[in-house]
């Protein structure tokens, strides 16, 4: 019986500490990639146009595009009727 607790306790405790570095790692936030709008004041209808730039909600530089002749700051959509929330440049 103690050479059983010599070889579980030193293996329980090698489980313990693999389990808690897999779940801090875990936990990790993953930077989320969204398609870009701009608010389009022209636009006809929908104000928030889509356009071809994927940004993150980390923060950092602003994330911006270019028409070719503005730069546009970049935001999320929300119902699909309104630009809300600043985008970022993926690090």
């Amino acid at each position: 019986m103690k050479k059983m607790r010599k070889i579980a306790l030193p293996v329980a405790v090698l489980l313990l500490g693999a389990g808690s570095a897999y779940a801090g790692t875990a936990f990790e936030t993953k930077t989320a990639e969204m398609q870009g709008y701009f608010y389009n004041e022209s636009a006809p209808s929908e104000k928030c146009t889509l356009v071809e730039k994927r940004c993150t909600t980390e923060i950092g530089p602003v994330c911006t595009w270019n028409d070719g002749s503005d730069n546009h700051e970049l935001f999320q959509i929300d119902n699909g009727t309104s630009c809300v929330g600043q985008l970022f440049e993926i690090q």
